[in-house]
């Protein structure tokens, strides 16, 4: 299961990219969920992949998801793919 560590607001006054959101994934404490979102010039993307807490390296990259119109609707693809992706 997946949870967000914290408030997604995107409501900033800058915006600057790409921009990070991690999330706490149940059963596994050395490891979170990372949402990079970024800005292209059509849109915008979202690397999904999981890290680990401490270093935040690269445990496993899940996939990059390419697109979308706008910031709230390219995270919330990000979470849904993480989540398709333990429930295999």
């Amino acid at each position: 299961m997946v949870q967000p560590k914290r408030n997604i607001n995107m409501s900033r006054q800058t915006k600057e990219y790409p921009q990070d959101f991690f999330l706490v994934l149940q059963d596994s404490p050395f490891l979170e969920g990372r949402i990079s979102l970024n800005k292209l010039d059509n849109g915008f993307c979202v690397e999904v992949d999981v890290v680990q807490k401490e270093s935040r390296k690269i445990y496993k990259h899940i996939d990059i998801l390419y697109g979308h119109e706008d910031e709230q609707e390219a995270i919330d693809a990000g979470v849904q793919r993480l989540s398709q992706f333990f429930k295999k």
